[in-house]
């Protein structure tokens, strides 16, 4: 019962104003109804489709392209037409179906593409004068063409009548959130730790949507000496030491407070800024910069004497 109602629901008259004695408009199924936004993204779709209007003396049927999500690794998309005025025989030009499979409670049907193997499609007769059909394509791997056909018209069956009901949409495990993402990187240092240092009291936050600077959650401290460069905090919650030290490899080890920091100097011909990375889990990261404009061998001073400050108020990874 629940089908034939949401069936009948998308059934409606073509927007408009009908002349005086004109013939009332054809009812039309919208084939974006056919998928729920959740149903899309759970295939890796968009959520929502884009309609294109049927243009019946042209034998086309409305149909609704569902286009690939943004982290969808197939290309393909779905496209669903759905007609309520015109046989399945008709709209394939009286073409044999070349497979005929059971999805979703109901019988599909395959039939031959004229733009070859790569496209596939699988059509349901709905009565003599209408039906619904799902189509894919894979160019990459033709053999592949009806994989995401397959898994979308169980979806699509569970909207038409006597189709069955939906299948569950397990959801993807939650990525782990790094112990960082708690952290306020301006915390990391307080106030009264600041005078070995050289830099001013108060950081300033960085990061995207915190500060002036785009990037991961930040916090950098202006330096109350010309010579010392701002002393900057930032914690990468979703990128690796190695991808934060852009795979450049440590120029020394350092151990503080049991834990393992790679040190990283600049050529001594350039500004002369000292990086500190620790490895936080395998996905996250904290990194320490600063550097001295003068004298390339106090260049990593200021960060050894932040690094055991920092590194006493991190949690445990």
């Amino acid at each position: 019962m629940a089908a034939v109602l949401v069936l009948a629901g998308c059934a409606n008259t073509v927007a408009g104003s009908a002349r005086p004695g004109a013939a009332p408009a054809a009812p039309v199924l919208d084939p974006c109804a056919l998928l729920t936004p959740e149903q899309a993204t759970f295939l890796e779709l968009q959520p929502q489709g884009r309609l294109t209007p049927g243009k019946e003396d042209r034998r086309l049927p409305p149909s609704c392209r569902f286009s690939p999500g943004e982290d969808s690794d197939d290309p393909s998309g779905v496209d669903i037409v759905a007609s309520l005025s015109m046989s399945l025989a008709t709209f394939h030009a009286g073409a044999a179906p070349i497979e005929e499979l059971q999805l979703g409670g109901l019988t599909w049907r395959r039939y031959p593409n004229a733009f070859g193997d790569g496209f596939c499609n699988y059509a349901v007769v709905l009565s003599e004068q209408s039906f619904v059909e799902v189509t894919t394509t894979n160019f990459g791997d033709k053999s592949k063409a009806c994989d995401l056909a397959k898994r979308a018209v169980p979806f699509v069956a569970a909207h038409l009548p006597g189709g069955a009901p939906a299948p569950p949409m397990p959801r993807k495990p939650a990525e782990p959130v790094s112990p960082l993402a708690s952290m306020e990187p301006c915390d990391l240092i307080t106030a009264d730790q600041m005078g070995p240092l050289e830099v001013q009291p108060q950081g300033q936050k960085t990061g995207t949507g915190r500060g002036n600077i785009d990037g991961d959650p930040g916090c950098e401290w202006p330096s109350l000496s010309p010579d010392r460069q701002p002393l900057y905090v930032a914690l990468a919650l979703d990128r690796s030491a190695d991808q934060v030290a852009q795979g450049e490899k440590a120029d020394e080890q350092v151990q503080v407070n049991g834990r393992g920091w790679g040190l990283h100097r600049t050529p001594q011909d350039s500004k002369m800024n000292c990086a500190a990375v620790l490895a936080f889990g395998e996905k996250s990261a904290v990194m320490v910069t600063g550097g001295h404009r003068r004298e390339p061998g106090k260049v990593c001073d200021q960060v050894l004497k932040a690094l055991p400050v920092i590194t006493a108020k991190l949690p445990p990874a």
